[in-house]
C-alpha cells in the first residue's frame, strides 16, 4: 500500500513547494481528507482538489503559496480560516484548499471530521517517507466498507452530514455502521435547520448513484427522508385499490426501483437514449437524476386527491395536486427554475402515456397531440410511465397489458428520435398570411388556427401553403355557423 501512496502523492503538483514553504515558515502541514480517502478506496486519486490542516498562519501561508504557484486566491471561511488557492496547470484547474487545525493539533483536528474515512492525514515534512496519521481506525473501515461517525458529536456539530453519510454510501457502495444509523435517527431533526440548497445537493448526489433506491430505502427506514419530504408521511399505508399490490409510498420507492433496473439491463444501451439521460438540467444535474425524483414524487399528490365512491377508492387529479406538492417541494430545496419546471411536467403528465397505450395502437392525432404538448419531457414521461406501471402489480392487473403498454411506450420512444433527426417541417403559413387573406385583425384565433395548420401538416394532411389558407377560411365559415 505504501508503494501505491508514494506513486499517487508523487503525481500532486506543487507538494514540493508546500513542503519547502512550511518548513522555511516553521509549520506544520498535513494532506488530509479525500485525496487519501480516494487512495484508499479506489487505488488512485479521483480529483485535482487537495485538502491541508496548517497549524496556524493559514491565510499568509495561502497567500505566499498563491504567489509562487501564480494562482489565485479565494477565502472561504474568514472565521474559520479556510482559504482556497486555483491554479490553472495544462488547461486544468487545481484546488489547494488550507485550513487551521481545529484543536490545539492535528490528531484533535482528525477526531473533528465527519467520518473516519475522512480522518487520515499525511504530514509532508517528512515526504518522500510516507507516515500515514490514521487515530480513527479509518483503514479498518476501508476493508469493511463503512462509513462511520468521527464522534457522537458530528452531527450535532453539522446535521448536513447526516445526509452526506447516505451520499458517501452511495458513491463507495459502502454500509453505514450501526452506531452511526442510531446517531442519524437520534439527530435526524436537526436537518430542518439546513439550508434548502445544502441538501439538494447531497439529494442529487445519491440520485447520481446507480443503487439510489438502496440508499433511498435506508433513509426512509431511520426516518431521514421524510424529515427533508415530510410531504411523503401521508403516502404510508395509503392504500390504492385492486391495481396496486402496494401503498402509495411502498410503490413509489417501488418505481424507483423498476426504473433503476430498465436503465441498468435496457436503456443504457440504447445510444438515443442514453445520450438523452444524460443531458444536463442544471450544474451536474441530469435528466436521469430528475427521472429518478420524479419516481418518488410522482403519486404525491394521492393523500389530497383520495375520495370513496362505489366502495372504490378514487384518486381524481392526483396529477394537479402533486404539480403544486413539487412546486413548495422545489422551492423548498432552492432548485433552479429548470428543475422545478422538470419535476412538474413530469408528475403532471405521467397518466398521459397510460391513455395512449390503453388501445393496441394509438392514433396518428393522438401522438402528435402527446408530443406537441409534452415537448421536451415527451421521453422522461414515457420512460417514468414505464417504470409506475412496472411497480403496479395488483390482482386487477395482468402481465399481458403490461407488455402492451411497454410495446406502445417504446414504440412512441423510437418515434421521438426518429422525428428528432429528421429535418423539421417548413411552416407553410404565418399569422400575417392568415390575417391577410381572411381580413382579420390579430387575436387568439390567429394562434389557434396556427396550431391546427401545424397539426395538420404533421399528419399530412395538408401539404402546400394554397391548402392551408382555404382549410383556415373553411375553418372559420364553419365556426361562425
Amino acid at each position: 500500500m505504501e508503494s501505491l501512496i508514494k506513486r499517487e502523492i508523487r503525481k500532486i503538483p506543487f507538494l514540493n513547494k508546500i513542503k519547502s514553504l512550511a518548513k522555511t515558515k516553521d509549520l506544520e502541514v498535513y494532506l488530509v481528507g479525500g485525496t487519501l480517502r480516494d487512495i484508499f478506496i479506489f487505488g488512485q486519486i479521483q480529483k485535482p482538489d487537495f485538502d491541508f490542516a496548517v497549524s496556524k498562519g493559514t491565510l499568509k501561508f495561502s497567500r505566499d503559496f498563491s504567489s509562487l504557484v501564480g494562482g489565485r486566491l479565494v477565502v472561504l471561511d474568514k472565521i474559520l480560516r479556510n482559504v482556497r488557492v486555483v491554479v490553472k496547470r495544462k488547461n486544468k484547474f487545481l484546488n489547494y484548499d488550507f485550513s487551521k487545525f481545529r484543536g490545539k493539533d492535528i490528531f484533535e483536528d482528525l477526531k473533528k471530521r465527519d467520518f473516519t474515512i475522512n480522518s487520515l492525514a499525511l504530514k509532508i515534512d517528512l515526504l518522500p517517507r510516507i507516515e500515514i496519521i490514521d487515530c480513527l481506525g479509518a483503514q479498518k473501515d476501508f476493508k469493511r466498507r463503512v462509513i462511520r461517525c468521527s464522534s457522537s458529536l458530528s452531527f450535532p456539530e453539522d446535521p448536513l452530514r447526516i445526509l452526506r453519510a447516505f451520499s458517501l454510501a452511495a458513491l463507495f457502495k459502502f454500509k453505514i455502521d450501526k452506531n452511526t444509523q442510531e446517531l442519524i435517527k437520534k439527530n435526524r431533526k436537526l436537518l430542518n435547520s439546513v439550508a434548502g440548497e445544502r441538501i439538494s445537493e447531497e439529494l442529487f448526489k445519491i440520485f447520481s448513484a446507480d443503487n439510489s433506491y438502496l440508499i433511498i430505502k435506508s433513509m426512509d427506514s431511520l426516518k431521514v427522508l421524510e424529515e427533508i419530504l415530510p410531504q411523503i408521511k401521508p403516502m404510508k399505508g395509503l392504500n390504492q385499490g385492486p391495481y396496486h399490490h402496494l401503498d402509495v409510498w411502498l410503490h413509489s420507492l417501488e418505481t424507483l426501483r423498476c426504473f433503476e433496473s430498465l436503465v441498468e439491463r435496457k436503456l443504457k444501451k440504447d445510444e438515443d437514449i442514453s445520450a438523452y439521460l444524460n443531458q444536463e438540467v442544471a450544474q451536474r444535474r441530469k435528466i436521469l437524476h430528475l427521472i429518478k425524483f420524479s419516481c418518488l414524487l410522482h403519486d404525491i399528490g394521492k393523500p389530497l386527491a383520495k375520495i370513496r365512491r362505489k366502495r372504490k377508492t378514487l384518486f381524481y387529479g392526483h396529477e394537479k395536486i402533486g404539480q403544486e406538492l413539487a412546486e413548495t417541494i422545489s422551492k423548498r430545496l432552492k432548485l433552479s427554475f429548470k428543475e422545478e419546471e422538470f419535476l412538474k411536467k413530469l408528475i403532471y403528465f405521467h397518466l398521459r402515456p397510460g391513455y395512449l397505450a390503453d388501445v393496441k395502437k394509438p392514433t396518428l392525432k393522438a401522438v402528435y397531440r402527446y408530443f406537441r404538448d409534452t415537448q421536451e419531457y415527451a421521453v422522461a414521461i414515457l420512460l417514468l410511465s414505464l417504470s409506475d406501471w412496472r411497480a403496479t402489480r395488483g390482482p386487477l392487473t395482468s402481465s399481458q397489458r403490461r407488455r402492451s403498454h411497454e410495446r406502445v411506450i417504446f414504440s412512441l420512444i423510437r418515434d421521438y428520435f426518429k422525428k428528432l433527426k429528421e429535418k423539421p417541417l417548413k411552416k407553410l403559413v404565418n399569422g400575417y398570411d392568415l390575417m391577410k387573406r381572411l381580413k382579420i385583425s390579430p387575436s387568439p384565433l390567429i394562434g389557434e388556427l396556427l396550431r391546427k395548420i401545424s397539426e395538420k401538416q404533421s399528419l399530412g394532411q395538408i401539404k402546400t401553403k394554397k391548402e392551408a389558407l382555404d382549410w383556415a377560411i373553411k375553418y372559420v365559415r364553419k365556426k361562425k355557423v
